[in-house]
Parts: C-alpha cells; structure tokens; sequence
C-alpha cells in the first residue's frame, strides 16, 4: 500500500474518531476489498465485518487478517451492498463504512438504494461513514501536480463512463437526509496530499508533517470541499 493510501485511511479513522468512541464496536465494511481498513479496525479490538462480492478480494482480507493477528475479529461475506439487508437481518452494527462504492453506482437512485440498503443493519444512534472521490479536485490536480492546464480544462468536461460516474457530495447529503439521520458532517481527506509526487511522500518526515497538515485541514473550510475524497459521518 503507498504511504497516500495508508495515509488515507489514518485521516479517515482520525475524522471518524471525532464521533466514535473508543469501546468495542461491531463494524460493517460494505465492499471492503482486501481488508485493510477492516484489519486497522480489527487491530484496535472492534469486531469487523467485511461484506463484498469479489470472492478472491475476501481470500485477500483474510490472509490480511491472518497476518495481523486479528482473524478471530474479521468476518468475511461474499455479497453485494444492496443484500445487505436479507444478509444482516437481525442485526446491529454500531458503524458501517461505505468508502469508496457509491460513485461506481449508475444513477443517483441507484445510489439512494445502496444507502437504503446497508443503513438497514445500523443500530439506532449508530454512524454511517461515506467516502468517495471529490470530482471537484480534478482539475486542481491536473493543473498543478500533473502540470497539464489542457488536462485539467478536459476534467471540467469530463463525462460519465464506465468506471467514472459524477456523484455530487450534495446528492449523496440529501439521499441521507432522505433517510432520516439526525446529521450529517462532512470532511475532507488529502486535501492537499495529491497535489504532491508519490516520490515526495515516500519520504518519512515530509510525510509525518504532511499527516500534521491534513489533519488540521480537514474540518476547515473550504479545504474540506476540495478535497481529492469528501468524507461524510452520518448518525442513525
């Protein structure tokens, strides 16, 4: 994993950590992948649930958790995120996390309905964490890190494809108003991490400053709206 993506998912945990106590919690990781961020949860003694449809990303998470010591706190499920209801009736997760899924959703009601889906199992009072790519920080990228203005005035006319769908943070806001949670508060993550060189990051000292600056930016306007992945905590 790059220091970007480990650092990622520290700044995630540190926003989700301004809402979450510290006690065991029971997790749900909705299209979780290879268990990384299940296994940092599972190492801090949180009972993790890892929910996916890719059979060969679970063998990963397990293999993950294997390594790490923390097999008896992960569980895997092979399903996708709309099952997550007939898979967890009868249970009560005290968080899920949705990071990194919505935008691969066709529409905005097909995004309303995985939202639908896996708030099922969260418990009353219980946080529902999103994260998804910030399409507002592209073109920032593209003009100041990839050093291409043509690129970044080709980002701000970018259209859907296959594996790029727009998915407005203020869409995703109201769908989980829709649903009735009581807030919903949004951060930024790596606000300006991708603006620098995956060799700048490699260094250890920059990079241990650079965690110092994000975590300051993350809950301040407006860095939190250009952020390369917004990052809504939502409570039940």
């Amino acid at each position: 994993m790059s220091p970007l993506e480990q650092l990622r998912l520290t700044l995630t945990e540190a926003n989700l950590a301004r809402h979450w106590g510290d006690e065991p919690s029971r997790v749900l990781d909705v299209a979780g992948g290879n268990g990384m961020a299940a296994v940092r949860l599972a190492m801090r003694g949180h009972e993790v649930t890892v929910l996916d449809p890719a059979g060969a990303m679970l063998s990963t998470a397990i293999e993950v958790a294997d390594a790490y010591g923390v097999t008896e706190q992960l569980h895997v499920v092979q399903a996708g995120a709309l099952d997550a209801p007939e898979v967890f009736g009868g249970h009560e997760f005290d968080l899920v996390l949705c990071h990194n899924l919505l935008h691969y959703a066709g529409s905005a009601e097909e995004r309303a309905l995985v939202l639908q889906a896996i708030m099922t199992p969260l418990r009353p009072g219980g946080l529902l964490s999103v994260l998804g790519p910030n399409e507002d920080f592209d073109p920032l990228r593209a003009a100041v890190r990839d050093r291409s203005p043509e690129l970044a005035l080709a980002e701000l006319d970018a259209v859907a494809s296959e594996w790029r769908v727009p998915c407005a943070v203020g869409e995703i806001v109201a769908a989980l108003v829709g649903l009735g949670v009581d807030e919903v508060v949004r951060y930024g993550v790596r606000c300006v991490s991708d603006l620098v060189s995956e060799e700048e990051a490699e260094d250890p000292a920059f990079l241990a400053d650079l965690e110092r600056l994000e975590l300051a930016l993350s809950g301040h306007m407006p860095h939190l709206l250009t952020a390369r992945f917004y990052h809504l905590i939502a409570r039940r």
